[in-house]
């Protein structure tokens, strides 16, 4: 069947959690709404069997057709598409960045709605752009996208400058480096890290490798097939196993596991391929390394502190280290409102105990866990990233995206507290997207953009 939308499950669960967990009153919920649906896959029985919400055939969903979500202030519009259309669609979003051929570009336009050809038009040069990475560092780009520059290559990681539904994304620049982009690679498939149009914009040819984390198949935690995906549009797709080594010209990649953000910190195993599967990466340049923690921290399946050390045991500290700073008390987060339904009613019960009690765990290493594992890689900078995004140039003032969490900097700030309360010498700078971390001798230097 097909996988069940989060709002749907978010809905769910705001209501067992307006219910309290009390068996009677959340078994009514469920069996209320089990009725919205055209195929009831929930389990009111759960309250009595301690077993799961969901059952296995919205664990584990079939694809889905694929849709097109077209968004813009002249045109709006919403198609299914077949699956043989998908390589001229990524032809056409290749080419739409990489040409300044309009009538080229319309010749190969792959949609039925002919009334939006008038959308494309030659536009003025963008009134803020990325720096050029004219050297060895890290840029930092959109929310979770970076720009990893080496001597010779430019590696680009998780874009999603198209994406318009995330707060500001209007104001990000979708220009390329004048050289292109030497490969892709992306950490997870949550929204904010994977858009397929968005990848697709930044790559010159088919031939251009992207590479994912490699999964099972797609289910509730993993929606998107990554590879299929790919290979559907005709891309180049790589999906190396955790504990390979990857070179994209002189950059060394080490694909790292990816733990931390599922559905609970602590507790059985999920059932097998139920995951949000991801990588962590370890990039290694002839003049920096680099670690993306991503939103990693603990899960039943492992710890990224004890990644991180396995990786200093093997090539040694690493210059910097960058995570996202945000603390996900799953599964009760409201940023990802379907993983609960991932666990069992009678862990969903103690969980939500720990809930009442101010005692959930997070997920995500949080300021206390990025302290740890800064020491556990022996970082000598962290850098925060994948916080939101408020434009180039400007810091972040909302971790939440505007949700009322605290800002980049307070974050930065009580990081710097408990690496001193634990004698680590990590160094944490201040940067905003735009800026650019460079490297020379091994000394970095913060270099901020030019907004035009």
């Amino acid at each position: 069947m097909p996988r069940l939308e989060a709002w749907f499950l978010g809905g769910v669960l705001h209501r067992l959690l307006q219910a309290k967990f009390e068996p009677r009153g959340c078994r009514a919920v469920l069996e209320r709404m089990n009725g919205r649906v055209t195929r009831p896959v929930l389990r009111p029985q759960c309250v009595d069997d301690g077993g799961m919400v969901i059952d296995d055939s919205a664990l584990f969903p079939e694809p889905g057709p694929w849709q097109l979500d077209f968004q813009a202030p002249e045109a709006k519009w919403n198609s299914e598409l077949p699956a043989d259309v998908l390589p001229a669609i990524a032809h056409f979003l290749r080419l739409a960045t990489h040409t300044e051929d309009v009538q080229g570009l319309r010749e190969v336009w792959p949609f039925q709605e002919e009334d939006a050809l008038e959308l494309l038009r030659p536009t003025p040069p963008p009134e803020v752009r990325w720096p050029v990475p004219d050297k060895p560092g890290i840029y930092r780009r959109e929310h979770a996208s970076l720009l990893l520059r080496s001597r010779t290559t430019s590696i680009l990681v998780d874009p999603v400058s198209l994406d318009r539904r995330m707060p500001y994304m209007s104001e990000a620049p979708v220009h390329l480096p004048s050289q292109g982009v030497d490969a892709v690679v992306i950490t997870h498939g949550h929204g904010d890290h994977w858009h397929l149009p968005s990848l697709l914009t930044h790559l010159a040819t088919p031939d251009v490798p992207v590479l994912v984390p490699r999964m099972p198949r797609i289910s509730l935690l993993s929606p998107q097939h990554f590879e299929a995906s790919l290979r559907a549009c005709g891309q180049n797709v790589l999906a190396p196993a955790w504990g390979e080594t990857v070179k994209v010209g002189d950059i060394e990649i080490d694909i790292l596991p990816f733990y931390g953000e599922q559905p609970a910190r602590e507790g059985p195993a999920l059932k097998p391929g139920l995951r949000n599967w991801g990588n962590c990466y370890r990039f290694t340049t002839e003049d920096f390394s680099c670690v993306l923690l991503v939103d990693g921290g603990t899960d039943p399946a492992g710890s990224m502190e004890h990644v991180l050390a396995s990786s200093f045991a093997r090539r040694g500290p690493v210059d910097v280290l960058l995570a996202c700073q945000r603390e996900f008390q799953s599964p009760f987060f409201g940023g990802l409102s379907d993983i609960w339904a991932a666990l069992p009613w009678a862990q969903l019960c103690g969980l939500h105990e720990d809930y009442q009690r101010g005692q959930l765990k997070n997920t995500t290493a949080g300021t206390q866990g990025i302290a740890e594992a800064c020491g556990a890689a022996g970082s000598r900078y962290f850098l925060a990233y994948a916080n939101g995004f408020q434009g180039v140039g400007k810091p972040i003032t909302d971790i939440g995206w505007g949700s009322g969490e605290p800002s980049e900097a307070a974050c930065n700030g009580l990081l710097r507290e408990q690496l001193k309360r634990r004698n680590i010498t990590t160094e944490v700078p201040e940067w905003s997207p735009g800026d650019a971390a460079c490297f020379s001798r091994g000394q970095l230097s913060l270099e901020r953009p030019s907004l035009r």
